[in-house]
């Protein structure tokens, strides 16, 4: 990310590049013994809450962006920190399905 001061306007650039590297070295897939262990990375970009919604739009390790949306059921206890957890986990379904989508399409 960069980062530049024109007049009294601070002007921010990031790199797409930079990003998707480091989402790539938290992502991963090991194996030890009889145990596996799977890890997946998102940067999350934006999150707005409209009671009783959250849309979040978030990057993937390819670069994309993608919105996800989610909605809390119990609008009297509207709880930001779990309809954002409901959010989050639905953008990584939605990666995995692409990365199943991704290897069974895929020709050898």
């Amino acid at each position: 990310m960069s980062k530049y001061k024109v007049g009294d306007e601070l002007i921010i650039i990031s790199n797409p590049d930079e990003e998707t590297e480091k989402i790539r070295s938290y992502t991963g897939l090991s194996v030890e013994e009889d145990y596996a262990k799977i890890s997946w990375a998102i940067k999350i970009l934006d999150v707005k809450y409209d009671k009783p919604n959250v849309e979040l739009t978030y990057r993937n390790m390819y670069g994309e962006k993608t919105k996800v949306f989610a909605v809390c059921t119990d609008v009297e206890n509207f709880d930001t920190e779990k309809v954002l957890e409901k959010a989050l986990l639905k953008a990584f379904q939605n990666e995995i399905i692409n990365i199943s989508v991704e290897k069974n399409t895929r020709k050898l």
